[in-house]
């Protein structure tokens, strides 16, 4: 392959950075310290593979022709702060290196693991990083060898050596039914009152409980008063509204029912009030976070965010990766003939197995004397859907849902985009070779490499 051309196409890009809102919607936090996380240090989560593994090494594939874009299972394409991008088969709990996690039924004594011996060569222990805490659902348990062993909701965890590329689930219903895959769902035993939800809301980086507008609730410590009216202009003194009860309405889980002494009740989650924000107009919004301090986001499962990076809005864009001081960073992909185009709202998110597949090879010698790469340091652990390549000179390299990410000198500030929707054209010198060892472009004509911002 030989790149022969390279294309840039800067006008949008110098257009949206006018507008960048330049405070984080999700604020950059170590690994150790914040609320309850989706996943601890070494947990990551991967798109369920749609079967048939790449050939050779890279991830497998999982075929992405038309993005799952949906809120509560439904689809829903006006409402990018509120889609889900996972693949359409899901997600599923893996290893620091993208390996399935699966549970053994016949794990039936509380802190002991039943497989050992052969039975652990074909399902190895998924082992806890050193210095971990317990967090959440998350535990772990000794084992006879020492071994600290990953335990979620009490059911220690194992990979499986027949699993070779990430998202796979070969060993799923294997063992006459005793194996099964711990698939990431996070509204799975949640008891929520009539008329609210759990929406995932890209901007606020995980699950949010939201109205019967899906319209996302906020949490406060303030007992609760007559209702004052709100009002949506930001001058206005309350722009706080109560998720009031039905009259009949009776508590449930952790959701009881506080008194307001005008005749009403309001919904609390564990023992916090709540109330929506009237700056949010469409659902997936949290334009109330930092507002006031006494209203927090009613946040039920948050992703992992490397302490070096964040989540920031674009008013043109929506919610895009960047790094804490909201440099953008990037990704670089294979362009074909896509329907769903790339670097506008909605766009497709790009294929975990494509970046899997290329790695860090997306960015040859040449490419790295102008691109960044986005570096992890040693005692960095992957985390959620953010996972650590290791580069030719020994660096640990960030790589955001499959993709190695990079920065670009030609941004000065934060919110610049300038290195978005750059392309180099390729031309195939041998049409039966890959641009990269059993990679992702195979094309026998042309095809083009193309850098791109990063969506949640």
């Amino acid at each position: 392959m030989r790149i022969v051309g390279t294309l840039t196409f800067a006008g949008a890009a110098i257009t949206a950075a006018a507008i960048w809102s330049a405070p984080a919607l999700t604020a950059s936090r170590s690994q150790d310290t914040g609320p309850v996380l989706a996943t601890p240090p070494g947990i990551t989560l991967q798109a369920i593979a749609s079967g048939g593994g790449r050939r050779g090494e890279g991830g497998s594939r999982e075929e992405e022709k038309k993005p799952s874009w949906s809120v509560d299972g439904k689809a829903d394409p006006f409402f990018p702060a509120a889609q889900t991008r996972s693949g359409g088969r899901g997600t599923t709990y893996a290893d620091g290196n993208g390996h399935t996690l699966y549970t053994y039924d016949k794990d039936t004594q509380a802190g002991v693991s039943a497989c050992y011996d052969d039975c652990a060569k074909a399902w190895p222990p998924a082992l806890v990083p050193a210095g971990f805490k317990p967090t959440g659902a998350w535990s772990s348990i000794t084992r006879t060898d020492g071994s600290k062993q990953w335990t979620f909701k009490g059911k220690p965890l194992y990979t499986f050596t027949k699993d070779t590329n990430a998202g796979q689930r070969n060993g799923e219903g294997a063992g006459g039914g005793a194996w099964r895959n711990a698939k990431f769902e996070p509204t799975a035993g949640l008891e929520i009152p009539f008329g609210m939800s759990l929406t995932e809301s890209l901007t606020a980086n995980g699950y949010v409980l939201s109205d019967e507008n899906r319209l996302t609730i906020y949490m406060s410590d303030e007992a609760p008063a007559r209702a004052k009216a709100a009002c949506a202009m930001s001058a206005c003194e309350n722009r706080w509204t109560p998720v009031t009860a039905a009259q009949l309405a009776n508590p449930t889980g952790d959701f009881t029912l506080l008194p307001r002494g005008d005749g009403f009740k309001q919904w609390a989650f564990k023992g916090k009030a709540l109330y929506t924000y009237s700056g949010d107009e469409i659902p997936g919004d949290s334009n109330g976070v930092g507002v006031d301090k006494k209203y927090k986001i009613a946040m039920i499962v948050e992703y992992f965010v490397p302490k070096t990076a964040s989540i920031r809005d674009d008013i043109a864009r929506g919610p895009l990766v960047a790094t804490a001081a909201g440099m953008t960073l990037y990704r670089r992909d294979t362009s074909f003939h896509q329907s769903n185009g790339h670097g506008l709202p909605k766009s497709t998110p790009g294929n975990q197995s494509v970046g899997r597949a290329m790695g860090t090879r997306s960015c040859d010698e040449v490419c790295l004397k102008t691109w960044k790469p986005f570096l992890a340091s040693s005692n960095d652990q992957p985390s959620g859907y953010w996972d650590i390549y290791v580069r030719a000179d020994g660096n640990r390299q960030w790589a955001y849902k499959g993709f190695a990410l990079y920065t670009y000198p030609g941004d000065k500030k934060p919110g610049d985009k300038n290195g978005s929707d750059i392309y180099d054209v390729l031309i195939a010198d041998r049409p039966d070779q890959d641009i990269y060892k059993n990679g992702p472009v195979n094309n026998p004509s042309m095809a083009a490499m193309f850098w791109s911002y990063v969506e949640p």
